[in-house]
């Protein structure tokens, strides 16, 4: 098995936090890996990545080959961008959808919306609302995490073991703040996977569960069916999308279905 996951974003986001938590599941879980990483001025806004690559066997590099990464991970939507050429043609993209807004030349962000979004195998979400509805809004990195988990080859419970030993010296509500928000972006995942599988477009897809405020435990498989359901009308999922996009909040899960 090898495992190739870039995670990108910007200074003081979390980045080399998700690459702590990761590494030191994989150790946990008896896995080799190895870690590169580039550092930005997190003052000023930098950017900051790191190459994360796990296997069964000893692995020789810490660098990730054009074309081979099975996981991209951002928490910022124009660093995901930066590195959609590491990807493998089936890799998977996970990203927050906000932008932090550290460039006076910041491109317009419907734009980046418009070329993300158009990614075949994309998890979109607004980590960083969930993570405030979750109780601490520093936790946006590990909603994001929570959103890649179901793609990585480690234990969902060896990863929050791993989280609720980073922040245990935090205290219990901190600690608990980052869980549910690792389970809100695992919820949001799973979703995503859900409406692709049963063949909505991508660009739906995305711009709808970017929207909406997931609960800390997968959507049961009747309200993911009315989902799917509804979505498959054009109308009614451009309707959908207009109604989230003009929205300050972000929506129940249950609007669509009680409409």
């Amino acid at each position: 098995m090898n495992f190739d996951l870039v995670i990108a974003g910007v200074g003081g986001q979390g980045v080399l936090t998700i690459a702590a938590v990761l590494d030191r599941a994989a150790h946990e879980q008896g896995l080799y890996f190895k870690q590169s990483e580039v550092h930005g001025m997190a003052q000023r806004g930098g950017a900051v990545s790191a190459f994360v690559r796990l296997s069964d066997r000893p692995v020789a590099s810490d660098l990730i080959a054009r074309g081979s990464a099975s996981l991209l991970l951002s928490v910022e939507p124009l660093e995901a961008l930066r590195y959609t050429q590491l990807l493998k043609p089936d890799g998977w993209i996970v990203s927050d959808i906000t932008p932090m807004l550290n460039l006076s030349d910041y491109p317009d962000l419907a734009k980046v919306h418009q070329v993300l979004f158009s990614a075949p195998r994309l998890v979109a979400l607004d980590a960083t609302r969930l993570a405030h509805k979750a109780g601490t809004i520093k936790a946006q990195n590990i909603a994001a995490l929570g959103a890649a988990a179901m793609h990585l080859p480690l234990p969902m419970e060896a990863i929050e073991k791993q989280i609720r030993a980073l922040f245990e010296r935090k205290g219990e509500r901190i600690v608990n703040a980052n869980l549910h928000a690792f389970r809100k972006g695992d919820a949001a995942s799973r979703f995503t996977v859900a409406l692709l599988a049963a063949g909505i477009d991508g660009d739906t897809v995305a711009r709808v569960v970017s929207h909406i405020h997931f609960p800390p435990h997968p959507v049961s498989a009747e309200v993911t069916a009315e989902w799917a359901q509804r979505l498959r009308a054009p109308d009614d999922a451009a309707h959908w999308i207009a109604q989230f996009a003009q929205q300050g909040e972000l929506a129940r899960l249950e609007t669509l279905v009680a409409a």
